[in-house]
């Protein structure tokens, strides 16, 4: 019994391949990230106090209830966070080297953005 591992030898300059380009799309999307979510946030708090200064004037009427049941909804999918989680877990199993190298990337990307 040699120290080959089951199922064959490991190809890894292909391995290596696929996490660096995995951590330069992650890091890449990760800092695209980072600059979108900070403008849609100033946007998004914008437009909230335009909306509440309207309703404040009796310009507009805002349902609130049903923007709570809204947020709500999109918090609480469908088989809940645990199917979702799965569905990722799965997804991502079959491309585990590069997936490892964007989650590196992404996240040195967030921090860097």
């Amino acid at each position: 019994m040699g120290g080959e591992p089951i199922g064959g030898s490991i190809d890894w300059p292909v391995i290596g391949q696929q996490v660096g380009l995995g951590m330069l799309l992650g890091f890449a999307v990760g800092y695209l990230a980072k600059k979108a979510l900070k403008v849609a946030l100033v946007v998004a708090g914008i437009l909230f106090l335009i909306l509440v200064g309207l309703q404040h004037y009796d310009f507009i009427a805002i349902n609130w209830t049903r923007i709570e049941e809204t947020y709500s909804q999109a918090l609480n999918p469908p088989g809940g966070l645990d199917a979702v989680i799965r569905g990722w877990v799965d997804s991502l199993a079959a491309v585990i080297p590069g997936a490892g190298g964007f989650a590196v990337g992404f996240f040195w990307g967030m921090r860097k953005g």
